[in-house]
């Protein structure tokens, strides 16, 4: 039997460590004291509470039983067992504990956010509305959250964070305060404090999945995909059956070109949820990008299946070059059109996959209105700034001169030679790597993040001085030469090869051919070239899965195509015969003859199987991947033409370089 003032001290001692966030000596100071104590009802208790947020399930559950079979009036095991049985996705089980608990204690705040997760997991709307205005009344904290959110919603990230200071100074281990901080700061476009912030909750909160959840979105939304797997991978270790986890870890999984690692997780995702639409969407890409096309359509017209309106899926099965949609199919997407409930992502989705059927019945006029309203749609939803744009290539232009060119020259690089292929997306830059990543000495690694993550973070390098690209002329030549290293050791990633020669087919690295050229003066680029005004249609028709923000306005990326023939002609001009220019259109009349301007381009010497491309079994990861594992054809030349009644504007804007 232990003393009053043993428990209390033991109790305390557990407090101070998980508010530490020491949680597995939490647990062991638990044991500890029971082992002496074992019927010390607040400790049991206490150690339940632990193992779950450990995310030991199996363990934390007898031991919360045997606390209520000890003390059926101890509200808060009930409370912990109805946490637990959200977690295992029975929210019905979980009802009854958190209606118990608040039963036995009405006071706590806890129990009542409880309470309500549980009826709006059973859609009970109503009855989540009431438990959450509860929840508010007898948490200070939640309604000071509910404020800032309120706030933030508004614009008025000033007043928000005021708002999180006064409570954190109350509360400043309270990962809740914390986290809406970080989600301000990171709205606000402080990304490095809320880098900051959201490290802190991983301190405090060590042991729970959600910190390190929170933080590899955060990582994975910055493009710093490496680090967002690594945290997500934390994260599913401690809770293997959150499933929006499991998503997301598998879609930075293959934005790293890990195809068959984000395969395996959306089937994990599917174990837990056969009917989750994203994690079906997710495995159809996956399959897709492996060249495994018809098990990729059973995916996508299992996810149709389950949730027909999930537009997600319908575009992914129009986007697919042979797929035909059948009349049946092609009044479900109209009705979903016609419907006033449809998900504007869906609804974005949905005008996308009507343009394709369209174009599939030469109703070219038609096709071209969907495209027009899916992409204001889109363009409504992202940021872009064309101004911005400019004048970022501005400062390109006016500094990248032939003078410091010449003079920042570093030594020959050690190791891999990466193969730059640039240019505008949808300009046949895949087909390209295709035909390099079929010979025996090259690594085809699609788009990888890393120079533009470089130059971003020479952007941030000296916040009160020189921005980049100005910052590189207070660098010395080894302080250059490191972040060619740099960009090697990262690419190893998606490198598990590691054969001589790698290719990176970013399209936006066009505007960091100087960048390229001092840090990788071994370095090889092709700047993928197409018609432009096959250019700007192929992007109009197309919505990409994330980032290529100057895509979904017509004129706004007509512009950019020519700011991008600026620079081009920019690096010829200071970096004369540096970049290989290749035509799509003379790809497609000549292959083996460019094909051979290319290899000789980068020192390769000829190997037939580069004409074979097509049957290369590589993960092809882009809109493309269904094109380039056919032989070359030319249906995709002077394609324009079947809208150029819609092209006048565009027309104009190109005039310069038709």
């Amino acid at each position: 039997m232990s003393s009053p003032n043993g428990s209390r001290q033991a109790i305390k001692d557990i407090f101070r460590l998980i508010n530490s966030g020491q949680i597995e000596l939490a647990e062991k100071s638990c044991r500890a004291h029971l082992e002496k104590n074992s019927d010390d009802i607040n400790v049991l208790g206490l150690l339940g509470a632990v193992l779950l947020k450990l995310g030991q399930t199996e363990d934390a559950k007898p031991i919360l039983e045997k606390a209520i079979r000890l003390e059926p009036a101890f509200a808060k095991p009930y409370e912990d067992l109805g946490m637990l049985y959200l977690n295992l996705d029975e929210p019905k089980t979980a009802l009854r504990y958190f209606e118990d608990a608040i039963r036995l204690d009405g006071s706590q705040a806890s129990a009542y956010s409880g309470l309500a997760n549980a009826f709006k997991r059973l859609g009970k709307d109503e009855q989540a509305d009431a438990a959450r205005q509860q929840y508010l009344k007898l948490s200070p904290v939640a309604k000071a959250l509910a404020e800032a959110n309120k706030l933030v919603a508004s614009g008025d990230m000033t007043r928000a964070e005021q708002i999180c200071e006064r409570e954190l100074k109350e509360h400043p281990t309270n990962t809740d305060v914390l986290r809406m901080l970080a989600r301000i700061a990171s709205e606000d476009g402080r990304y490095v404090i809320a880098e900051g912030v959201l490290k802190r909750i991983v301190k405090l909160a060590a042991s729970h999945y959600q910190s390190y959840s929170d933080l590899g979105g955060f990582l994975g939304e910055r493009g710093r995909f490496p680090e967002a797997v690594e945290m997500l991978e934390k994260a599913v270790a401690l809770d293997a059956t959150v499933i929006a986890s499991q998503q997301r870890l598998g879609d930075f999984q293959a934005i790293l070109g890990k195809s068959a690692d984000a395969l395996e997780v959306y089937d994990t995702a599917l174990q837990l949820d056969p009917g989750y639409p994203p994690a079906l969407a997710g495995r159809g890409h996956m399959l897709r990008i492996l060249g495994r096309r018809e098990d990729a359509v059973d995916a996508y017209e299992a996810c149709i299946r389950v949730s027909p309106a999930f537009g997600e899926s319908w575009w992914s099965l129009a986007s697919l070059k042979s797929y035909r949609f059948s009349v049946e199919q092609i009044k479900e997407i109209r009705a979903r059109l016609d419907s006033s409930t449809l998900d504007k992502n869906s609804r974005i989705s949905f005008h996308f996959a009507m343009a394709r059927a369209c174009e599939h019945r030469d109703d070219f006029d038609n096709a071209w209105q969907n495209y027009v309203l899916g992409n204001s749609l889109k363009r409504a939803q992202i940021q872009y700034d064309p101004v911005q744009s400019e004048m970022s290539h501005d400062s390109i232009i006016k500094f990248f001169g032939r003078n410091f060119l010449d003079s920042a020259k570093v030594s020959e690089s050690d190791g891999p030679t990466p193969i730059f292929i640039i240019g505008m997306p949808r300009s046949g830059s895949t087909l390209l790597e295709q035909i390099l990543a079929s010979h025996s000495q090259v690594e085809g690694t699609g788009e990888l993040p890393y120079i533009v993550m470089m130059s971003d973070a020479l952007g941030g390098r000296n916040p009160a001085g020189k921005k980049y690209p100005e910052v590189l002329a207070e660098m010395n030549a080894d302080q250059i030469a490191s972040l060619g290293k740099s960009y090697i050791y990262h690419s190893k990633t998606n490198r598990p090869e590691n054969l001589p020669r790698f290719t990176d087919k970013m399209p936006a690295n066009f505007a960091h051919v100087g960048l390229i050229h001092i840090a990788l003066p071994h370095a090889k680029i092709i700047d993928a070239r197409r018609h432009p005004l096959d250019t700007c249609v192929a992007n109009f028709r197309q919505v990409y899965a994330q980032g290529k923000n100057q895509t979904y306005d017509l004129n706004e990326f007509a512009e950019y195509f020519m700011d991008y023939v600026r620079v081009m002609n920019h690096w010829d001009e200071v970096l004369p015969g540096r970049v290989l220019k290749v035509q799509y259109e003379d790809v497609v009349a000549d292959l083996e003859g460019q094909t051979r301007r290319m290899l000789e381009y980068c020192e390769l010497p000829w190997q037939d199987g580069c004409l074979s491309f097509h049957q290369s079994s590589r993960p092809v990861n882009t809109a493309s991947a269904d094109q380039v594992r056919q032989p070359i054809y030319s249906d995709s030349v002077a394609y324009w033409k079947n809208y150029e009644s819609h092209l006048a504007e565009v027309k104009e804007i190109l005039a310069p370089v038709l």
